[in-house]
């Protein structure tokens, strides 16, 4: 019979995935960026590792020759990967989906959270960049998602840009930070540094610092949806709507 596994060896997988993840993006998109024939070692001569500034360019942070979508699909694969591991690892030592993942769901999850994104997108974000654009002045939020849409030419690319950001995104960080960290956290130090811990990582992972404000507070409203039905399908369709409403709107422009 396999041992449930403790709260203290799902955070410990928890970690190692995600910095497995982000590192087997940063060496396979350099790798990648250089065999199609981007300029990887100006990015490296700016101050950056080599992985570092190919996974800023796949985030387009930085202004030279760029990847397209199809490019961009292939260096999400590493970080997913990294991301899921430590799931399909656990799965195999006695990691139950639907206690320690909270993987379950309800007719009436689809439309609440579907409403939580798009009232997140529309209206809670922009609410928190209030007090911030007062105090910095106007900062360019949408810089990321406007330079990810801005690659899309032809029908490959908006399937790419689909897979990337409302279906991969949404699955697989969902499962990764509500479900395995939120939930190692959750049982290891508590309800409130769970929510806490959860959504800065998640935010941070982004690496994304205009936009690392609204990440918080995507996080901690998927982390309460999370904790409040005990349930994590509202989070995932929450993230779902909330990145098809970034999607269609840069689209419509």
């Amino acid at each position: 019979m396999v041992a449930t596994p403790t709260a203290g060896e799902r955070l410990a997988w928890s970690v190692a995935g995600l910095v497995a993840g982000v590192v087997a993006s940063g060496v396979v998109g350099a790798a990648v960026l250089a065999a199609g024939g981007y300029d990887v070692a100006e990015l490296g001569a700016r101050g950056a590792a080599v992985g570092d500034a190919a996974m800023r360019v796949a985030l387009g942070h930085l202004d030279v020759r760029r990847p397209g979508l199809a490019v961009l699909a292939v260096l999400q694969i590493p970080l997913w990967a990294g991301l899921l591991a430590p799931v399909w690892w656990g799965r195999r030592r006695g990691l139950d989906a639907r206690r320690h993942l909270a993987w379950s769901a309800r007719r009436g999850d689809i439309l609440w959270g579907t409403a939580s994104g798009v009232v997140l997108q529309l209206l809670v974000v922009p609410a928190v960049y209030v007090p911030i654009f007062w105090a910095f002045g106007e900062l360019d939020v949408e810089a990321p998602a406007r330079s990810l849409v801005g690659r899309v030419d032809g029908p490959v690319d908006v399937v790419a840009l689909v897979i990337i950001t409302v279906v991969g995104a949404p699955l697989v960080e969902e499962v990764f930070f509500r479900g395995l960290l939120h939930g190692a956290l959750r049982d290891g130090v508590g309800v409130p540094a769970a929510v806490v811990v959860s959504s800065l990582v998640f935010a941070a992972s982004h690496f994304q610092l205009v936009q690392l404000p609204a990440l918080v507070v995507v996080g901690l409203a998927h982390a309460g949806w999370r904790e409040g039905t005990g349930r994590l399908a509202p989070a995932v369709w929450s993230h779902v709507a909330f990145n098809t409403v970034t999607v269609v709107l840069l689209l419509g422009r």
